[in-house]
């Protein structure tokens, strides 16, 4: 009877070691980011400590010229080739007319950017200091207001209420899309970028929308409006207005009924568990899931 213990025991442990195996063995490879078929594309923007004229002023001043003249295209471009460089080495990518540092000179009157620097282009770590979109525009608006710019680097959640609770000049510069409920703490600069949310799931198994994640586990950043969307459908649902061709307004009514929702500090944690089949998708912005799943192992 010990001996037939054992040996069940012993296939119990070989079958589980097979498992954990096959999970972990998984690459970015083996996953794809699709467009969430039944949500709006999100407008990013600069959020601003209220009563700040002054400063949005200054950040739309970047804003408004770099869009208008294509800068802030190159940026996107310029820093997602630079956090895949980062990631996987081989050639660096070439900046060509674009700054890509600022001297602050003398300065010492600080506007305080407050960030979460796991959104790659957005904001990233590169040569021990955060870099990316948002900093090139922090910086420009730093330089041309003649002061200085600090970083915080804290949990994306946290950063509007830190921006509202500055005694300084503050701005969250994170990929933060413009939402009412955010437009409460903070004011918010004109749109820089706009992004569509995507399902990071199984190639064999994609996901296109977010009704398909009823009764699925489903990861977010803590947060995120991938975070605030999941925890709406799960329930009543998440809901938004289309005009329609005849000016008529339609409701938009979303549901993922039974889904449940793991919230992450960083994307990176989250994409670990979804290889290891902890979860069985991601909900997040396009551009950094495109950038996550083009890094190396």
């Amino acid at each position: 009877m010990k001996k037939v213990l054992t040996l069940v025991l012993a296939v119990l442990m070989l079958v589980t070691c097979v498992a954990a195996f096959s999970a972990c063995s998984k690459t970015n490879d083996d996953f794809v980011a699709v467009d969430a078929a039944d949500l709006l594309q999100e407008d990013f923007g600069i959020a601003v400590k209220k009563n700040s004229p002054e400063l949005l002023a200054a950040v739309n001043t970047v804003v408004d010229e770099w869009v208008a003249n294509g800068t802030m295209t190159k940026y996107v471009e310029y820093y997602t080739a630079l956090a895949d460089y980062a990631e996987k080495g081989g050639t660096a990518p070439e900046a060509g007319d674009l700054k890509t540092s600022w001297d602050f000179g003398t300065a010492t009157e600080v506007i305080t950017v407050y960030t979460e620097s796991g959104f790659a282009p957005f904001e990233f770590i590169y040569n021990n200091e955060v870099v990316g979109v948002d900093f090139a525009i922090m910086n420009q608006v730093a330089v041309n207001m003649g002061k200085k710019v600090v970083v915080k680097d804290i949990a994306f959640d946290t950063i509007p209420t830190s921006v509202k609770s500055d005694t300084g000049l503050a701005v969250g510069a994170a990929g933060m899309t413009i939402t009412d409920e955010r437009r409460e703490e903070v004011d918010f600069s004109s749109i820089y970028y706009s992004s569509t949310l995507v399902v990071v799931s199984a190639k064999d198994k994609a996901i296109g929308s977010v009704a398909e994640l009823a009764g699925l586990k489903v990861g977010v950043q803590e947060g995120t409006s991938g975070d605030l969307i999941i925890s709406d459908a799960k329930g009543d649902g998440y809901s938004y207005e289309v005009e329609k061709e005849d000016g008529t307004v339609e409701t938009i009514v979303v549901k993922a009924a039974g889904a449940t929702v793991s919230q992450y500090k960083q994307y990176a944690l989250a994409l670990a568990d979804l290889k290891a089949g902890r979860i069985d998708a991601i909900l997040m912005d396009k551009l950094p899931a495109q950038t996550m799943l083009s890094a190396a192992e």
